[in-house]
């Protein structure tokens, strides 16, 4: 679909494909990626940019991912910590964004159980980005580039530019600007997740 010069694409959690792990102690779920034309399509080799969503079920260390920058928010429980030998990240709170390198050691903490997250992996040498929660009512603009809009708590109604576009929950969207445009969330939780090529 096409609208003046926004096209989306929608993106079905069934679709998702699961890759373990890099230390081999979990599995993501990918929801989306690009990778170089010449690149391979699975592993790390040549990959530009990649969404999951990632369940940490216990105090774990995460995988090495030098070379990006990790763009995180939990979707589902609370009382995440990362702990690393320069400091604590919070991630303590749902729908609280953070963003760190990939090279640092961390290994999660969790103060009340199980928790979901949102990962977004860039390769600071090929593009850059963000990654914002928005509730009922908020606006954003999107700038030329991809955005990744994923549904949370429940059914999500976005407009983009005016165009309505409903998400069941879990699901997903990619949209693509060619020009800034205005995103507003009319029913339920998202997070935008935002790639920008340099």
């Amino acid at each position: 679909m096409t609208i003046s010069k926004i096209s989306h694409r929608y993106l079905p959690r069934t679709a998702c494909t699961i890759e373990p792990w890099k230390n081999g102690l979990g599995s993501t779920d990918i929801i989306a990626e690009e990778r170089v034309a010449e690149a391979p399509g699975e592993g790390w080799d040549g990959l530009v940019w990649r969404l999951a969503a990632t369940e940490i079920p216990a105090a774990l260390p995460f995988s090495d991912h030098s070379g990006y920058e990790r763009h995180q928010v939990v979707i589902e429980g609370e009382g995440l910590y990362l702990d690393s030998a320069s400091g604590t990240i919070d991630l303590s709170e749902a729908l609280k964004p953070v963003q760190y390198g990939g090279e640092l050691k961390i290994v999660s903490r969790l103060e009340r159980g199980a928790v979901k997250v949102l990962n977004l992996m860039i390769d600071r040498g090929l593009a850059e980005g963000e990654m914002r929660a928005l509730a009922t009512d908020a606006a954003a603009e999107l700038r030329t580039g991809t955005h990744l809009v994923s549904a949370v708590a429940g059914r999500c109604r976005i407009a983009v530019d005016g165009a309505e576009i409903d998400i069941a929950n879990g699901d997903a969207v990619a949209i693509e600007i060619e020009t800034a445009a205005l995103i507003a969330v009319e029913a339920g939780s998202a997070v935008v997740s935002s790639v920008y090529r340099i």
